[in-house]
């Protein structure tokens, strides 16, 4: 079955891309870069590679954009070492090894140029808007997970070390009987700030036979516990899959182990997890007279961190509703039909043949 995550995020710091990891250099066979402008079809590609493989029975991983998370960044066939990607801004890339296993696909050879030249005064206007309006978004959301960290420090003083350290050995013993796959930890994201809301793809991107539902913050133990079983999976030879937090990209807020099928999902008020699986509340590995004496102070925090939050969506909606002009011109420019046709003639050459 076919898995959902975002290989980018808005972040306090910006966009923030984790696109090495949509498929590892070592594992890639082909790998299509697609440029070209916002609106000539990059997203409809890459859905067309994915739906084309499954149809041949393959699993497809798709990457969403933080921006629109019903458009792609990204597809990936791991089977067949074959990974189609959004190669423009806020993520530009370029082959590593071109004439080798990368290739360019260049959206903008099928553009009408003297259609967009008369509209060139509405795009420069409206990318400088666009551009405004993220950076406003940007400033916003710091300025949230600024109040977000002093909570953070809040969590942080009241934990029960020696009850965490043991919730961690307690959980380790997963690997008691584990035998190595292959060693390495890829980077993603699951959950992202978008211009629709917190979006999050938890139950696609860590469905897993075995789940914990991690109960609270990053700050209250998760985060140590999520790094400290990471780097035991790792020494013992099995790959891991990080995802890492929209507010804090260094670190952990889920982990998903595939060799063990098994997940690690943290579940809060923010992206609450719904699914079946053993919960575990580190609420109870806080010290209650610290917490107590702290109430008001979260309380009042959190009012101005979801205001902030609320505010930075809201400007990030306001950008996409400028960006969706822009798509509008680039669409009007596009000729698709000779587009698809020679993208079509890639994606034979991509697929298996019959004999295979």
């Amino acid at each position: 079955m076919s898995r959902h995550y975002f290989a980018g995020a808005n972040t306090p710091k910006g966009f923030f891309s984790h696109f090495d990891s949509i498929l590892p250099l070592s594992d890639i066979k082909r790998k299509i870069y697609i440029k070209g402008g916002s609106g000539s079809g990059k997203s409809t590609l890459m859905k067309k590679t994915a739906e084309a493989f499954e149809k041949s029975g393959f699993t497809a991983e798709y990457f969403h954009c933080s921006n629109d998370a019903e458009s792609l960044d990204g597809v990936n066939i791991t089977e067949r070492g074959i990974a189609v990607v959004d190669a423009t801004s806020p993520h530009p890339a370029d082959p590593q090894l071109p004439g080798v296993k990368d290739e360019i696909f260049n959206t903008a050879e099928f553009l009408d140029s003297a259609f967009l030249k008369e509209n060139k005064a509405n795009l420069s206007e409206w990318l400088t808007e666009k551009k405004a309006l993220y950076q406003r978004a940007y400033s916003y959301l710091y300025a949230a997970n600024e109040i977000y960290r002093m909570n953070e420090r809040i969590y942080n003083s009241a934990i029960n070390t020696k009850a965490l350290n043991e919730l961690i050995l307690g959980v380790l013993r997963i690997f008691d009987s584990a035998k190595p796959s292959g060693a390495g930890n890829r980077n993603l994201f699951a959950t992202a700030m978008t211009p629709d809301g917190v979006k999050s793809l938890v139950a696609s991107a860590l469905r897993a036979e075995k789940t914990y539902i991690l109960n609270g913050f990053g700050a209250m133990g998760i985060t140590e516990l999520l790094e400290s079983v990471q780097r035991y999976a790792n020494l013992h030879g099995l790959s891991t899959i990080s995802f890492k937090s929209p507010l804090n990209p260094a670190e952990t807020e889920h982990l998903h182990i595939p060799a063990l099928d098994t997940a690690f999902i943290t579940s809060n008020c923010y992206h609450k997890f719904s699914g079946e699986g053993e919960s575990v509340s580190f609420e109870e590995l806080l010290n209650p007279t610290v917490l107590g004496s702290s109430k008001n102070e979260i309380e009042y925090n959190n009012g101005i961190f979801d205001e902030l939050l609320k505010k930075s969506i809201s400007t990030m909606t306001a950008s996409k509703s400028v960006h969706a002009k822009i798509e509008e011109i680039y669409s009007e420019a596009m000729d698709f039909k000779r587009m698809n046709r020679a993208y079509d003639r890639i994606l034979e050459e991509m697929l298996p043949n019959q004999c295979e």
